[in-house]
């Protein structure tokens, strides 16, 4: 009996010390995500944007097969959004595709979605769906939460679909690539990333990096990318425009 409540004793130990243990990995992890997102208050230093993406194929049996109804089908996911007024929406043909967008300019965001037909021989052969938001002012946790409404909205109806946040911010002038280096470093360092892929190609610098503190990934051959930093020199502007993007929708593979 002695026996068998010291073993008992032992075993409520080393449970307790276990859930103690994972309780303060839990609120480190927090604390660290915490501070991966608010480190998307220092992207640029002038007039900064949240931006949601937002890409997906109907499914066939989701297909909008009249042109007259099309517009109407934007219609319904501009008002599952909030959007139902002063919305301009115009035709555009292609070669094999036809497409229906609706936009919105708005004191709060501006709204673009792309419904695209693609054609062969008159039939039918697939319907893509294109969404950007651009929230001036905006951070990420605002483009975070209308992420997530657009994602309730529209994922059912969807397969081959990808979503992402982004934050986008500008710097006065053309900045060297030394100050871009700089900049990026103390960026992915804030947001607990490492590098996986870099490169420079004329005015355009781009940084595919993986941070444990979001959740989805892409893999690229053996490792994992889940965030996009880019900058570029706009000639027209005279500024430098950032962006740090969440999950890195732009890098080819498979999701993890």
């Amino acid at each position: 009996m002695q026996r068998w409540l010291k073993r008992a004793g032992l075993i409520l130990f080393f449970g307790l010390w276990a859930a103690a243990g994972l309780q303060i990995w839990a609120k480190k992890q927090e604390s660290r995500e915490m501070e991966a997102v608010a480190a998307f208050s220092n992207i640029g230093t002038d007039n900064r944007s949240g931006i949601v993406q937002y890409y997906g194929k109907l499914k066939k049996e989701e297909q909008v097969q009249m042109l007259e109804r099309r517009e109407e089908y934007l219609r319904q996911i501009a008002a599952s959004l909030g959007i139902s007024s002063q919305i301009l929406v115009y035709r555009t043909y292609g070669e094999d595709s036809q497409s229906v967008v609706l936009q919105k300019e708005g004191a709060n965001a501006d709204t673009v979605l792309r419904l695209v037909t693609w054609r062969e021989k008159g039939a039918i052969t697939g319907q893509s769906l294109y969404a950007n938001v651009t929230i001036p002012g905006g951070g990420f946790e605002e483009a975070q939460t209308l992420r997530t409404k657009m994602q309730n909205v529209l994922d059912e109806t969807m397969e081959s679909k990808r979503s992402s946040v982004a934050v986008q911010g500008f710097y006065l002038g053309n900045l060297s690539e030394e100050k871009k280096e700089a900049i990026a470093e103390q960026l992915l360092e804030d947001m607990h990333a490492r590098t996986v892929i870099k490169n420079q190609d004329g005015n355009l610098y781009t940084v595919y990096a993986y941070s444990p503190c979001f959740s989805e990934s892409v893999r690229q051959g053996t490792t994992r990318v889940n965030l996009a930093l880019t900058m570029y020199y706009n000639s027209r502007t005279q500024q430098t425009e950032i962006c740090a993007a969440v999950p890195a929708i732009g890098v080819s593979g498979e999701s993890a």
